[in-house]
């Protein structure tokens, strides 16, 4: 299947909330319709009289115009988009954090006000938040990808004029491509999801949460182990139940997405041949590639550092 029909089903099995926060994959190989296909020599490459210039010299005109305007607006949106996610994510974080001290302290015992009720409540509430926090990671690299993919067709279609490497430079250092608060938010839920729920296992003398929540507990637990409590059981509002598996619907959907497209060439090789381009345009222009290879370093932030 082609990426942009798997783009496509992504962004179906997604909250409608967040449909509109994807790359616009389709308005952009609308536009890039519209940019005159240029003549290529039998390797791909540029044909005579069709060198490459300096990316800074180069007027952007048109369709290309537009194509870059579009890409430049779908950044700030990213940024925005995640920016936004991130904050709730860390004031919701706050206050899980806040309840977890009721039900274990820092000594990593129980708190005075301890229930099971509230132990089973906060393994839940870890659990939909972790798949949350996956869910932003997936968006993360699955537009990461579709902007891997168009670029490097606008690359294939306006030889004259390669957009790929630089721009890609360019996204690494955008704030929605730097996830360090977000790793760290996972790997602390994690941490205390496996916590709490390893405490209720004990408590239920090693039978599964599901099976042994609740007083009753005894002779029957073990044949009800494999089974998913009935609706009687299940704390919570039908609301919330049908939320929750809506969203774990949503994070099956990104997995399956990714897990499909992670050995890829756009998530392998990014920035695809541009080694072997430069070398084969300083062969031809005695050191027009140096020239190429100044301007796209000036496309990047000094001091910064790139994450690979």
């Amino acid at each position: 299947m082609k990426f942009g029909h798997t783009f496509a089903d992504l962004i179906e099995a997604t909250h409608p909330s967040v449909r509109e926060k994807f790359l616009c994959y389709k308005t952009l190989k609308k536009v890039l319709k519209d940019i005159p296909e240029e003549a290529k020599s039998s390797d791909g490459s540029p044909a005579e009289g069709a060198v490459k210039s300096p990316p800074q010299r180069r007027q952007l005109t048109g369709p290309r115009l537009a194509f870059v305007k579009t890409l430049n607006a779908e950044l700030a949106k990213f940024n925005e988009f995640f920016m936004n996610s991130e904050e709730e994510f860390v004031m919701r974080e706050r206050r899980l954090s806040g309840e977890y001290r009721r039900v274990l302290n820092k000594e990593g015992e129980k708190a005075d006000e301890y229930t099971v009720d509230a132990h089973k409540k906060m393994c839940r509430a870890y659990a939909d938040f972790h798949g949350e926090l996956v869910l932003m990671e997936h968006w993360v690299s699955l537009n990461y990808t579709a902007l891997v993919k168009i670029l490097k067709k606008h690359d294939k279609r306006s030889s004259s004029l390669s957009l790929r490497s630089p721009f890609l430079v360019s996204v690494l250092q955008q704030p929605f491509y730097s996830t360090e608060v977000l790793t760290q938010l996972v790997s602390k839920v994690e941490k205390r999801f496996r916590t709490l729920n390893a405490m209720l296992v004990e408590e239920a003398g090693g039978v599964p949460v599901a099976a042994g929540a609740g007083a009753g507990a005894g002779a029957g637990a073990s044949e009800r182990a494999s089974q998913p409590p009935p609706l009687t059981e299940r704390s919570g509002s039908d609301e919330e139940e049908d939320a929750r598996v809506e969203a774990m619907a949503r994070t099956k959907a990104a997995m399956a997405g990714w897990n499909g497209l992670k050995n890829s060439e756009a998530v392998v090789r990014p920035y695809g041949d541009v080694d072997a381009g430069r070398r084969r345009n300083e062969r031809r222009a005695g050191g027009g590639g140096k020239r190429a290879a100044s301007a796209e370093a000036a496309t990047s932030t000094p001091g910064k550092k790139v994450r690979a």
